[in-house]
């Protein structure tokens, strides 16, 4: 994975795995089914955070504790290596793109969701909170993870991500949309 799928070979997997020939083509057919199995399983291990939500606080500062604990997962490494990999192979594995991209922009959203619609919330407030969080996820991970590809400064990103979360915070509480899951 470190070198990516193009500079990568099937024997440098069967040497670094330990395994055979054999066994490595039994499992999987070609070397795109091969990449396929090590993005879900990164996927599995990278894209989500613990989901852990100070219950105790406002809507808005639930928000921002998950929005920071969002971001600060995301931008590991590990997390940015594996959206580059994805981002460059996705011509040739359309699906598995959007599968990646699913998993962490569904699970994106489900912490932020739960986080505006409370800890007992019932799933129609989720769902109802699930459009606030698509825009909260668009207007603050979206932004820092497009920077990060790219190979801004981590740096200079975590120093920008609590300005770039308040002021998401900032325009949701405005427009009332976080007033509508606590009143309902």
């Amino acid at each position: 994975m470190r070198l990516g799928f193009d500079a990568t070979s099937c024997d440098q997997v069967v040497v670094l795995a330990g395994a055979g020939k054999a066994s490595l083509y039994a499992r999987y057919a070609n070397k795109e089914e091969l990449f396929a199995a090590v993005v879900r399983r990164m996927v599995d291990h990278t894209l989500m955070p613990s989901g852990v939500v100070p219950w105790h606080l406002s809507v808005q500062d639930r928000l921002r504790a998950v929005g920071h604990s969002l971001l600060e997962h995301a931008l590991t490494p590990e997390a940015v290596a594996l959206m580059r990999v994805v981002v460059t192979t996705a011509h040739r594995m359309p699906d598995l793109a959007r599968l990646v991209d699913r998993i962490g922009r569904d699970g994106g959203i489900a912490c932020v969701a739960q986080a505006i619609a409370g800890a007992d919330a019932a799933p129609d407030r989720i769902q109802r909170a699930s459009d606030i969080a698509g825009r909260f996820i668009d207007m603050v991970f979206v932004p820092h993870q497009m920077r990060a590809l790219i190979g801004d400064d981590r740096e200079q990103l975590d120093a920008a991500s609590s300005r770039r979360i308040n002021d998401a915070i900032d325009l949701l509480t405005r427009a009332g949309w976080l007033h509508i899951t606590e009143a309902s």
